[in-house]
């Protein structure tokens, strides 16, 4: 499979650096690029990349206007002479975020990722479903905090009690039940993992197949066997980390 690609950049030697480096990978194909934000979101919108190389400050707008004004969210590897923008950057989902001067290995472990982000989609339901949730994010503004969850309603015994979810340090599927663990006690959940995953994915990572912790009060992450990890939180306990997962919290914490 080839996967249709845009270089969007103001500077030519920086979008003529990226074709260069693209131009090695036989799985990826250029198909248009822009030097501005106007001409950015023509060439998204007509083409329809899989994947685009986005620079975030240039005439016209940022990247990250590029992104609220497109009808067409392709996946973005954000690429840029400064490292401020990076929280920002994964906090629109983006598979990556290079400095420049991009690097040859530093560009293959970018394209890699890509590889990875856009062949796991699974769906076409699973696309339009991450492209919305895109959309929601940028909309907020690059620059504005993210809104204060909802609390979250458990039951212990007959009771209902609202959770404030800086409370819960993780919340965990035993077969059919979900419980929210805090530091004194744990609490069923009448939700699944997957749609709590949905309501709290700027704050919680899933772990694991069945456990979603609290980025928060992540304090330590030790090697396990087979290549995976056990994630420390204090007064709290332990939650395993898979191989897979790990992976991707390195985008978030990386070490």
């Amino acid at each position: 499979m080839r996967y249709r690609c845009v270089v969007i950049d103001d500077e030519k030697p920086a979008r003529d650096r990226i074709k260069r480096l693209l131009a090695a990978d036989p799985d990826f194909e250029l198909v248009g690029e822009a030097a501005d934000a106007d001409a950015a979101v023509r060439v998204i919108d007509e083409v329809e990349p899989d994947l685009c190389f986005l620079d975030v400050q240039m005439p016209e707008g940022s990247g990250f206007d590029v992104l609220k004004r497109v009808r067409h969210v392709p996946h973005v590897i954000f690429v840029t002479a400064f490292d401020t923008y990076a929280v920002p950057a994964f906090e629109v989902s983006s598979v990556d975020y290079l400095l420049k001067p991009v690097g040859r290995q530093r560009f293959a472990q970018a394209l890699a990722r890509a590889r990875d982000r856009i062949g796991d989609v699974g769906s076409a339901r699973r696309v339009l479903d991450e492209l919305d949730e895109l959309r929601r994010v940028v909309s907020r503004g690059a620059d504005e905090p993210a809104p204060r969850p909802d609390r979250v309603s458990v039951r212990r015994g007959s009771a209902i009690l609202l959770l404030d979810p800086g409370e819960i340090v993780w919340f965990e599927a035993e077969d059919t039940l979900v419980f929210a663990r805090t530091a004194t006690g744990r609490f069923l959940v009448d939700q699944t993992l997957s749609d709590l995953e949905r309501q709290f994915d700027r704050h919680f990572f899933r772990a694991h197949r069945s456990y979603l912790v609290n980025l928060a009060r992540i304090a330590e992450i030790q090697p396990a066997d087979a290549g995976a990890y056990t994630i420390v939180c204090p007064g709290a306990g332990t939650v395993p980390l898979s191989r897979r997962q790990a992976r991707r919290l390195r985008e978030i914490f990386p070490w």
